[in-house]
């Protein structure tokens, strides 16, 4: 929703003095971080009207540059990056008796000057704080978190188009399968893709397959394949790939077992007499994705699913409490349901 309130603020031209970006989204955070530059800045007054600080904060800093009066314009653009101000301190910050360093800051955000948009841009907050709860008050507190599938999908469609490519919506998820969860991550892989194909100006699903880079999620995908397919060997063999490529093994383990969830829910929707598009709008998942899961369900039973996962947390438990090593549960698990 707040995104949805930042958008009618960008709409209506009607900017607040401050926002709180946060989340793992970096594309969106930095995409309308810079249409709120652009609504707000003259191009020949930019550099003298926009102030960047990042890493640790200095609130006196802070609070100065936000009061300086802008030149030539009747905005500035103050933007506080990666600040470590909205992560809970360990010694009890807030909590403590008297003022802290972050009484100053909470004061001023109550009353930012009317000729600043300030803005904090953050991986990681700690909702509770005191200042956050300031900012949704005074402000606009937004959250980018990693888009949905069938969202993405109609990105990469657009984004080809822009490319004057054509790419069709189960090309597009297979892409979308294919790439790491952020939109930056998505972008590389279209521009490998766009690069390859050329003058010509249809995407096909071959194009994806050899240009772009296998995320842990195909991987996993193609793990799964293996299992379903009795293929203990080449289950193992994809399990050393992704070790050699550094994914941390309680990553692999936990990924699996969501495949496995996947494939569970899967196969309990056909039976309720869901169509596959259903299913995948249910699941939150993509046509190209739907798809992959729909075939793997074919190759187990609903009690070997459920079995599978029940070991799949007991595993998980092992490994965390150190019962066992986390290499040998995954190949456990490998051998056990691919024999």
């Amino acid at each position: 929703m707040s995104m949805d309130v930042l958008k009618e603020d960008l709409k209506n031209n009607r900017l607040r003095n401050l926002y709180l970006f946060y989340g793992p989204e970096e594309y969106l955070k930095k995409y309308y971080l810079e249409a709120i530059e652009k609504q707000l800045l003259n191009d020949g007054l930019r550099a003298l009207n926009r102030v960047v600080m990042e890493g640790k904060a200095d609130i006196i800093k802070i609070i100065d540059n936000c009061e300086t009066l802008p030149v030539l314009s009747e905005k500035k653009v103050v933007i506080v990056k990666n600040s470590g101000i909205f992560k809970a301190k360990k010694s009890g910050g807030e909590k403590g008796k008297g003022k802290v360093p972050g009484d100053d800051l909470a004061a001023f955000l109550q009353n930012v000057p009317g000729h600043v948009c300030l803005v904090f841009y953050e991986e990681e907050i700690d909702k509770r704080l005191k200042l956050v709860e300031i900012i949704k008050k005074n402000g606009l507190v937004v959250e980018f978190a990693f888009q949905k599938p069938a969202e993405l999908t109609k990105w990469v469609v657009k984004v080809f188009k822009a490319f004057n490519k054509d790419i069709d919506m189960m090309t597009a998820s297979q892409l979308v399968d294919s790439s790491e969860l952020g939109m930056n991550e998505i972008l590389n892989e279209i521009n490998k893709v766009v690069l390859f194909v050329g003058d010509r100006t249809r995407v096909t699903a071959k194009d994806i397959e050899e240009v772009c880079t296998r995320s842990i999620k195909g991987r996993i995908f193609d793990l799964t394949d293996a299992i379903a397919g009795k293929d203990g060997s080449r289950a193992i063999k994809l399990l050393d790939d992704m070790v050699i490529l550094k994914e941390p093994i309680p990553k692999i383990l936990y990924m699996i077992t969501r495949q496995f969830r996947q494939i569970l829910e899967m196969k309990l929707l056909m039976e309720k007499g869901l169509s596959v598009n259903e299913a995948a709008s249910q699941m939150g998942i993509t046509p190209y994705a739907a798809g992959k899961v729909l075939k793997q369900s074919k190759s187990f039973t609903v009690d070997t699913l459920k079995r599978a996962i029940e070991q799949s947390l007991e595993l998980d438990i092992a490994v965390k409490t150190g019962m066992i090593n986390d290499r040998i549960a995954v190949e456990l698990l490998i051998s056990e349901f691919s024999t």
